[in-house]
């Protein structure tokens, strides 16, 4: 990447748009002899700044309505700005919309060419390219069918290697890759890092993997205002952070009684069961005894986790990652056991341990008590993807069997982010290698 040299240049970028509650507003202000505005502004994008360098590949996230669309589509000519400066050097491919520049009447072929002749290329030129779309696209013989018959996913093969082929200097990409299997979205992930290096690219997508991986720097954009510009992996954190800021949030009423359950303990009963906690002033998640299972004579009414000390809910590995359970004492137990699982989307369990296993010995719990449990571990080196976390507690001294007394299913959500190409769900390292020479004959 060449940072000396600006290819995307925008200044002061806004976008306004005017809104009516009914149509025939439009008419009553176009005719009104008193000028009365019936419209309302709506800022989509509100002075936005920033610049690409060449080769730079820079990732634009934000929760739907934040504005990426429309910066985009601004930057790609198909809306004008209603105020502020963009400043593009070089070709432009982008693919905003799936089958935008196609024609669904013709077969993949026929727009092919149809594309190649809207860039400038002779017939002779597009001879050498059909074959090359067609097979990065590897749709097989729908090539040859109207395109109006193909699924989102064939559409979003063909647009994607129509638009790479022709080697552009600047590269759009919004979330039309996402209509298309996981494997072509890995394909074309992969073209990008590793075969279009020196273009500059701009990815829009709400897969935090392919941005952590493929971005140089990312923008968060937010109601149509740049609030963060950084490094992808604190980026990434802090949007994730804010998207999920109604599952942290916390159940005011329950916080009411919960401090009031916790003022009938005395002041050395309270220190002495949050010792080693540190509030960050983040919220608990509520877990309501109808959403838990087992015995019950020790039960978990509330639950957060940390990454590196902070409330959130992406991890990478070698994050610190700390689970916190808020546990009710109903009867006495001596031998009190703790532990977690991290199950898939799939409900497949992926990695867990309890405090048994992990050869670590709990003091018991006293009936009417209320006591706040700290895990700590180290986030492995897992597949990309969504997982979420069990919590238990249970009674016994037998890692094989003992009493479960609660089991809180599924109650924190993770996204887990991979910093290298994962083969498996579990990244086990090859530690050596060693090479011996047989002698034949």
């Amino acid at each position: 990447m060449d940072n000396g040299e600006i290819v995307i240049d925008v200044a002061n970028l806004t976008k306004t748009y005017q809104l009516y509650e009914k149509p025939v507003d439009r008419v009553k202000e176009l005719f009104s002899l008193t000028h009365k505005k019936y419209a309302r502004n709506y800022s989509a994008l509100s002075d936005v700044s920033f610049q690409v360098h060449r080769g730079e590949t820079l990732g634009i996230i934000g929760k739907n309505g934040a504005g990426k669309s429309t910066l985009l589509k601004m930057l790609t000519g198909v809306t004008t700005p209603t105020s502020g400066e963009i400043r593009m050097e070089g070709a432009v491919s982008a693919l905003l919309e799936l089958g935008t520049g196609f024609n669904p009447e013709y077969n993949g072929y026929e727009n092919i060419y149809l594309n190649g002749s809207m860039r400038g290329y002779s017939r002779s030129e597009m001879a050498v390219k059909v074959s090359e779309i067609e097979t990065f696209a590897d749709i097989g013989d729908y090539i040859a069918q109207p395109i109006k018959t193909y699924s989102s996913g064939m559409l979003a093969r063909l647009a994607f290697a129509v638009m790479v082929c022709f080697k552009p200097e600047i590269l759009i990409v919004d979330e039309a890759l996402s209509v298309g299997d996981v494997f072509f979205q890995q394909k074309c992930n992969t073209y990008m890092k590793e075969q279009m290096q020196g273009v500059t690219k701009l990815l829009v997508t709400h897969d935090m993997n392919s941005i952590a991986n493929m971005a140089d720097r990312v923008i968060l954009l937010d109601r149509g205002r740049i609030i963060q510009e950084g490094k992808p992996l604190e980026v990434i954190q802090n949007y994730l952070k804010i998207m999920h800021t109604e599952v942290f949030a916390q159940d005011h009423e329950n916080v009411e009684k919960q401090e009031a359950d916790a003022k009938e303990c005395s002041r050395e009963e309270r220190v002495e069961q949050t010792k080693g906690y540190v509030s960050s002033g983040s919220a608990w998640i509520v877990v309501e005894k109808s959403g838990v299972g087992g015995a019950g004579d020790a039960l978990i009414t509330g639950c957060r986790l940390t990454v590196n000390g902070e409330t959130a809910d992406v991890v990478k590995p070698g994050d610190a990652v700390e689970m916190y359970a808020r546990i009710q004492a109903k009867k006495n137990i001596e031998n009190i056991i703790i532990g977690y699982i991290f199950k898939d989307k799939y409900g497949n369990s992926i990695v867990g341990e309890n405090t048994l296993g992990s050869d670590i010995s709990l003091e018991g719990i006293e009936k009417g008590k209320e006591y706040i449990y700290k895990i700590s571990i180290l986030w492995p080196e897992v597949k990309e993807g969504d997982y979420f976390v069990t919590l238990g507690v249970g009674e016994g001294t037998d890692q094989m069997v003992h009493t479960i007394q609660c089991w809180a299913h599924n109650i924190i959500h993770v996204e887990a982010l991979a910093l290298v190409p994962m083969h498996g769900i579990v990244n086990n390292r090859i530690r050596s290698v060693e090479r011996f020479c047989t002698v034949t004959g």
